[in-house]
């Protein structure tokens, strides 16, 4: 199993002088509504509790998080005091109750010294009755920073009044760090169609990952090994049963749209190349993310089988099971699992500019794109559309709110588009296809980006787009 990863948030607090802070409430004012120390202590209470809310909420849906004990600083020597404590904290979380060090210059300020010590900075202030210090000081000093160093500044979000946006950064910073810890299992090549060994480099340097390359020879002898194993053939054969099994959903649909059974040849070798990848990513210790090379000579050529069964059961699992060695999408694929803390599907993308829609279509979808939790789509069992081989899920969609992203092969520009789903489509290209409504189809087609894209069900654009911000990303957004 994958090795656990947990997020470090470390909640601090800009702390007002001594003279706001007695027991009656001071003569004197400031930015900010501390007064007395009734005033601050209710105030560490209530943001405590709002952001223990987040965090709970965040748990809930499945993230991994772990919450520091408030740091109270009443200057920089509290930073310098605490340099240990900070090292190693993925996000801090800032509240500027009070003005210390945030009004001086970047050289000297508390924001630039805490982005010398964590990864990512959040910073977030309330307004009306319990108004922060940072609502005025805190703009300027970034957009200073952003002038004068905007490799830091991208690396700080400001959540001027919106918890929201507090919530939907842990989430990006969450899929950020969590790539950068991870080891994609690759097998074969990365394919040079979609920006092959430059386009992987590019990945590597920018997002942290490492990779564990397996060639297409040790994958072949591999795979036939297991194949002659009575062991792993019977394991093979309850696996695929079972997803055929579960994908009889609609004999008429099968029937009228003439999607092939998959015979016990079939089922066999999809269930063993089930089972090696999952060998794979067992001996590559704590790897929850794996891609092949499926459509070469040297891979479908040797084994007469293709990943897609295997793909859709790893990603309703919670791994992520990319197609095609494709190094583009499958960054974009990795974070948008962990943004959406959902399966999500990978697809080649069409776009119909005369009826405003996409026609996104694949052979490896997930089933429970709700949610894992949530009850999954139904499908019906039949073979990969090209080749005719192996196990492949024709998914039958439900409606929904969608997005939709796609790097370039450079990894330097972002395109999101969301859109409305309407249901699957019944045409000759891949088995999961599924129509999605836009709002500007000719500027999905003018921004297009890469040649896969992948899909999640639900509103990530907010979300996204902090992930280009944060990553020095051009975004093209379609919504």
């Amino acid at each position: 199993m994958p090795n656990p990863f947990k997020l470090t948030v470390q909640p601090i607090v800009l702390k007002p002088g001594d003279v706001f802070l007695g027991e009656k409430p001071s003569e004197v004012g400031y930015w900010g509504f501390v007064r007395s120390r009734g005033d601050y202590e209710d105030e560490l209470k209530a943001i405590s509790s709002e952001l223990n809310g987040i965090i709970n909420d965040l748990t809930r849906e499945g993230y991994s998080i772990v919450v520091k004990p408030i740091m109270e600083v009443s200057g920089m020597d509290d930073i310098m005091n605490h340099t240990d404590d900070l090292r190693g904290v993925h996000v801090a979380i800032l509240l500027p109750i009070a003005p210390t060090n945030l009004y001086q210059y970047p050289e000297r300020s508390v924001m630039t010294a805490l982005l010398s010590l964590v990864d990512y900075l959040i910073i977030y202030d309330k307004f009306g009755g319990h108004i922060y210090a940072g609502t005025l000081f805190a703009p300027p000093l970034w957009q200073r920073l952003s002038s004068d160093a905007p490799d830091l500044a991208r690396r700080v979000v400001l959540a001027e009044g919106d918890l929201g946006l507090v919530k939907s950064a842990v989430r990006v910073v969450y899929a950020l760090e969590k790539l950068k810890g991870t080891t994609v299992v690759m097998v074969g090549e990365p394919n040079y169609d979609f920006g092959g060994w430059t386009t992987l480099a590019r990945g590597v340097a920018k997002f942290g990952f490492k990779v564990r390359h397996i060639t297409y020879g040790k994958f072949a002898s591999d795979f036939e090994a297991r194949l002659k194993d009575p062991r792993y053939v019977e394991e093979a054969k309850r696996i695929a049963n079972d997803y055929v099994q579960r994908g009889q959903t609609d004999a008429g649909i099968r029937v009228k749209y003439e999607l092939p059974e998959p015979d016990e040849d079939r089922r066999v070798r999809a269930g063993v190349y089930y089972l090696t990848l999952r060998d794979y990513l067992n001996e590559a210790s704590g790897s929850d993310w794996v891609t092949v090379n499926c459509l070469s000579v040297n891979t479908l050529g040797r084994v007469r089988a293709t990943p897609c069964m295997a793909f859709s059961i790893m990603n309703d699992g919670g791994l992520v099971a990319t197609c095609e060695a494709d190094p583009t999408a499958m960054v974009i694929h990795y974070l948008m699992r962990w943004i959406a803390n959902k399966p999500v599907a990978f697809y080649d993308p069409t776009v119909n500019i005369g009826e405003g829609k996409l026609i996104l279509a694949h052979c490896t979808s997930p089933t429970r794109m709700r949610g894992f939790s949530e009850q999954p789509f139904r499908y019906i069992a039949t073979t990969h559309h090209e080749s005719n081989t192996s196990v492949a899920p024709k998914v039958l969609y439900e409606p929904g709110v969608v997005t939709i992203a796609g790097f370039s092969y450079d990894l330097s520009r972002l395109i999101v588009i969301r859109g409305e789903a309407t249901g699957p489509t019944y045409l000759r290209i891949c088995r999961d296809q599924i129509e999605v409504k836009v709002s500007d189809a000719a500027a999905a087609l003018e921004g297009w980006q890469g040649f896969h894209w992948v899909m999640a069900y639900g509103d990530y654009v907010r979300e996204l787009e902090l992930l280009a911000r944060l990553t020095g990303t051009q975004l093209i957004k379609v919504t």
